[in-house]
């Protein structure tokens, strides 16, 4: 059995920047890695200050042209197994201080 700190953990931000619908703008692949790298400058910049605990951040860049692009929250039928009773419920904040959920 894997001890707490043995688990891998990740902090994952997804960024999408996106160019208007219709603006009639030639985005060059220069430009775009020019983009990037500001970009992931800027980001390491603030993790190293905001959240030292890491020791790598890994960047995905990716262009392309999002004909279809739809995301749908489909709720699922409530079962025992998905959901949670509200009780009053004590959390542990990340600073290990314990506070009332309710």
């Amino acid at each position: 059995m894997a001890l707490a700190l043995e688990v891998p953990r990740v902090l994952r931000l997804t960024y999408e920047i996106r160019v208007p619908q219709g603006l009639r703008a030639n985005v060059r692949s220069a430009q775009i890695d020019k983009a990037v790298d500001r970009i992931t400058g800027s980001v390491q910049g603030a993790v190293e200050t905001v959240f030292p605990w890491a020791d790598e951040m890994s960047v995905r860049s990716e262009w392309l042209y999002a004909w279809r692009d739809d995301t749908e929250r489909v709720a699922l039928v409530k079962t025992e197994q998905n959901t949670v009773e509200q009780r009053g419920a004590v959390e542990q904040t990340a600073d290990g201080d314990a506070s009332d959920a309710a």
